[in-house]
């Protein structure tokens, strides 16, 4: 016995290829007894007991963007009411008219929904004029038609059309006054060098109900109503006018739904997030901060003290099958007020698109307007599906084994849509945090072609900066700087002023680690001022934090120190415990270099504390790394051996819990695995010295100081002339008074004690 189930785009019983598999279920079938035919082929050779889905063959179905008018006669359903024969006959006349008119502008009648119209046109100017010549030829028929325009995304489905676009256009004609024209922002610019046509500003309003703002003109001519503008003030959205930069915490939106879409919620807010901080003028909090707050259970106004911003827009979704549940609120925290609030429902095949529209709609509200406007992740809601999974997938990564799962929904994610770039660029992200630095590269060189031809500024220069921290995390220095340049050009043409200030700063941290630290500085006091503009505190904490391990690396400790309780200070006032444990960590690695390892070691406690109860292992076991790293500096370089035994403790837990993270795959840092085995040496316990040699192999890149242990765990005498003689062009690089200072601490007098027992 089979089962057959054939369904209909659109129709209630439409199920779509994605819940096909979860349909089956219901019916206690697998997967491994599933067919899914395209309609346009015939099931054959089907064994007994197969479950049949007969889906529509999508590849038939045609999107473009065109101008959509809708149009309806004012008064038709009392009339109606009243006479039905008088109804009809006005019905009939505008269908007479319109129908021409839409003809002599290259436009297509659709159909006819009640006493409305819809029509689409190769463009805005098209549209308006036949609009325009609409309401003169009614009104000589004494006829009243509201009319609405919008350019948009529609959908042909064989005589049909239908999408986002459509529903714009319907709310326009809604809001319109009978005998007048109401037109999107879109249409608008098309008009505004056209001789002939002049505009009404209605403010940018919400069309309730399709979570959508669109600022709105209503077109002007002698045989045109003009509305009253008062009568649109309830509807419109008050936008932000103050001269300080718009700031936005965007939360992650409340999945509703069943846990296992989860996914949806969260991949759309992410992409949220990265759409409205590359739009210009604008500061956005990072996805990864909001995630170390317990967001959930905040106030708005608590959020707002937290990220130091204005706005905080947050929201639901609720998938019910292949319906999509929305809400949105934007509150004005200055105010006290919500600005813009909404529901609406959208269907899975527009789910590429709600990202895309309510980032223009945040935007809007905000007054700012990028200049490469955002574009539908994909056409295909399936791939854009598979990707969101992926992504939630990744963000979430605690263990490296999922990278293969992530690494398989992102690849089918790409089968169905080649041209979905974010897909592909998180590929290659996965492939370069695994150490796969040959396919992450290929993955992304392919990014890089495939963003140039479609002229897709905004992935073109997140691609380059993956690139760039791929050659970073190769030890390819030069690369890496050519590759966030690059990427820099790109933020600064669409007016990227995060990505722009993000790419100086890597630049700035690659001159510091090759220890070009004058042109280090000068990228980072630059970012520093760049980051002015958009008055972003918690960037302002990490540039500081930068600056001072540049001064770090120069051997300049008070400077490092001064820097890292600038970056504390202003921790301590936002109150954000991530960036306060940060903080501590940093000046307690600067109490470290000045020989004050008890103070240092104090600070790493208060941080570890913090830490934990934050719960990020990957911090977690950062910091007791450092706690192992500074415990040795007191047990080797301050003769406090038995304080070997309480490093190793530290250093062991940091590699399980690295070890934890990476899924057993023994991805931890080299650091740690050289300060344990250090340990180990000064306390005669032996240790495989092969495993550290194949993890030093992959750093091209290696501080004196680390080589000074590595030549006493191998007993390599090259090693330590190595590390000598680095330490000596350090040194000459400082003025005399400095360079006393810093020869005299105790890692630098130890270094040069071992060479002249050794060289002589």
């Amino acid at each position: 016995m089979r089962l057959i189930f054939g369904c209909e785009l659109g129709k209630p019983n439409y199920i779509g290829k994605n819940n096909c598999s979860k349909f089956a279920s219901w019916l206690g079938h697998t997967t491994d007894n599933l067919l899914i035919i395209p309609q346009t082929k015939n099931p054959t050779n089907v064994e007994l007991d197969e479950l049949i889905f007969i889906v529509p063959n999508e590849t038939n179905i045609e999107r473009k963007t065109a101008a959509i008018m809708f149009t309806d006669i004012a008064g038709y359903t009392e009339t109606m009411s009243q006479s039905e024969q008088k109804a009809l006959e006005m019905l009939r006349r505008k269908r007479t008219i319109i129908k021409s008119l839409i003809d002599d502008h290259n436009g297509k009648y659709v159909k006819e929904i009640g006493d409305g119209t819809l029509s689409y046109f190769d463009s805005g100017y098209n549209a308006s004029s036949c609009a325009k010549e609409l309401q003169k030829e009614v009104t000589k028929e004494d006829l009243k038609v509201r009319v609405g325009i919008h350019i948009g995304d529609i959908v042909f489905d064989n005589n049909d059309v239908y999408g986002d676009g459509v529903n714009i256009a319907s709310r326009l004609e809604s809001l319109a006054p009978a005998g007048g024209v109401l037109v999107s922002r879109n249409v608008y610019d098309e008009l505004i060098n056209k001789d002939g046509f002049d505009g009404v500003p209605l403010g940018l309003q919400s069309l309730k109900g399709v979570g959508r703002l669109v600022e709105v003109y209503a077109i002007k001519d002698e045989f045109l109503v003009i509305p009253k503008i008062d009568e649109y003030k309830d509807t419109e959205i008050e936008t932000h006018k103050d001269d300080e930069v718009p700031s936005l915490a965007i939360v992650p939106f409340e999945n509703k739904g069943a846990d296992e879409d989860v996914f949806y919620a969260y991949g759309i807010s992410a992409d949220l997030i990265s759409d409205c901080s590359g739009a210009g003028l604008i500061r956005v909090t990072g996805l990864k901060d909001i995630e170390k707050v317990n967001f959930q259970e905040m106030t708005y106004n608590q959020l707002s003290e937290s990220f130091l911003v204005r706005y905080i827009a947050q929201g639901t979704l609720w998938k019910m099958g292949e319906m999509f549940q929305l809400s949105i609120e934007l509150y004005d925290t200055k105010e006290n007020k919500v600005i813009w609030s909404d529901r609406w429902q959208e269907n899975w095949a527009n789910l590429s698109n709600i990202k895309k529209n309510l980032s223009e709609g945040l935007l809007a509200a905000l007054d700012t307007r990028p200049v490469q406007e955002a574009k539908p992740n994909s056409t295909n809601p399936e791939a854009y599906e598979f990707y969101l999974k992926a992504k939630h997938k990744y963000n979430k990564l605690e263990n490296f084994n999922d990278l293969d799962l992530i690494q398989g929904l992102l690849k089918r994610s790409i089968e169905l849509d080649n041209h979905l770039l974010e897909a592909k660029n998180l590929l290659g992200a996965t492939y370069s945090r695994a150490g796969n630095y040959a396919e992450s590269k290929s993955i992304f060189e392919e990014v890089l072609v495939k963003a140039k031809e479609t002229s897709d500024e905004r992935n073109l220069a997140n691609c380059l900066m993956n690139m760039g921290a791929l050659y970073f995390y190769k030890g390819d220095p030069e690369n890496a700087i050519s590759s966030y340049k690059e990427s820099q050009s790109i933020y600064k043409i669409i007016e990227n002023k995060s990505g722009y200030i993000k790419s100086n700063s890597s630049i700035g941290r690659v001159y510091s680690q090759i220890g070009k630290l004058d042109k280090a500085l000068e990228y980072l006091k630059k970012s520093l001022l760049l980051n002015k503009e958009l008055d972003d505190q918690l960037n302002t904490i990490s540039i500081f934090n930068n600056i001072a391990n540049n001064y770090r690396l120069q051997g300049d400790y008070q400077k490092t120190l001064d820097y890292a309780k600038k970056a504390f200070h202003i921790s301590e006032q936002i109150g954000y415990e991530p960036r306060i444990a940060d903080m501590l960590s940093s000046i307690a690695l600067a109490y470290n270099q000045m020989d004050q390892n008890d103070k240092s070691i104090e600070y790493l406690k208060k941080a570890l504390i913090i830490r934990k109860t934050l719960g990020d292992k990957r911090s977690i076991s950062n910091n007791l790394h450092n706690l192992g790293a500074v415990t040795h500096d007191k047990a080797f370089y301050e003769d406090h051996h038995e304080s070997f035994s309480d490093a190793i403790n530290y250093l062991k837990e940091s590699i399980k819990l690295q070890k934890e993270i990476s899924g057993g795959m023994g991805l931890h840092s080299y650091k740690t695995t050289m300060f344990l085995f250090h340990c180990y040496k000064n306390i005669d316990k032996k240790f495989d010295e092969n495993e550290l040699k194949a993890m030093v192999l992959n750093h091209e890149y290696i501080e004196y100081e680390d080589k000074f242990l590595l030549c006493r765990i191998f007993d390599d005498k090259d090693l330590l002339k190595e590390s000598y003689e680095e330490l000596q062009i350090t040194a000459t690089k400082m003025d005399q008074n400095f360079k006393e200072k810093f020869m005299g601490y105790l890692i630098r007098k130890k270094i040069i004690s071992y060479y002249q027992k050794e060289f002589g």
